[in-house]
């Protein structure tokens, strides 16, 4: 039976969250398929083909539920979040998508689409409007990065109250941060991003 590169997709998803990034690789996924490598390098060239193609898979729910219409910063606002909070349900979900041929990893590249339609409708020039929304998907994408390798609460408390921490005034304040959330962090910082573009947009500038 000829071999269904959807298929393939779903079990090298169910790879990455029992195994990691790092050793996804096409020759495993052709092992746990039960096939030889070469029918599945007719589908995926290399492991970023794999890997776009996971991209798509990730992204996909999330293009599927963007709105069609509203307030533009809120739209930005819906979509970023929205956005991380997939590549975070997926282990090394983030990774994944950094580097994405859009091509292939089309959600993404649907996303950031939908997004410079939004920044353009909103005032910005065309050219602008690919500019912004690239900043919006490459923040996105790093904090995401960034996140799935924040340690935990604990861990992270214990790393600031150790002596050998030498940065005192960043201590005291996360200290004050205690209790805060990745969601939390990543709202704020979203926000002001957002606000930067609040303030870039042609109709402030007016």
């Amino acid at each position: 039976m000829p071999l269904e590169v959807a298929d393939a997709v779903r079990v090298a998803l169910n790879l990455l969250e029992d195994e990691g990034l790092d050793k996804l690789t096409v020759r495993r996924l052709a092992t746990e398929l039960g096939v030889k490598a070469p029918a599945l390098y007719w589908h995926f060239r290399g492991k970023r083909a794999l890997l776009d193609h996971l991209t798509d898979a990730i992204v996909a729910p999330v293009v599927a539920g963007l709105p069609d219409g509203g307030p533009w910063l809120k739209w930005l606002d819906d979509a970023a979040f929205a956005l991380h909070t997939a590549l975070l349900a997926h282990r090394d979900g983030a990774r994944v998508a950094l580097g994405a041929n859009l091509v292939t990893a089309r959600a993404l590249g649907e996303f950031a689409e939908r997004a410079v339609g939004v920044l353009h409708d909103a005032g910005f020039p065309l050219g602008e409007a690919t500019r912004a929304a690239g900043v919006l998907v490459h923040f996105v994408l790093g904090r995401a990065v960034e996140d799935q390798t924040r340690p935990s609460p604990g861990e992270e408390a214990a790393a600031i109250d150790a002596e050998s921490f030498p940065f005192p005034l960043m201590a005291r304040g996360l200290r004050e941060r205690a209790g805060s959330t990745v969601e939390d962090d990543f709202r704020y910082a979203l926000g002001v991003l957002l606000a930067g573009l609040e303030a870039v947009s042609p109709k402030t500038r007016r």
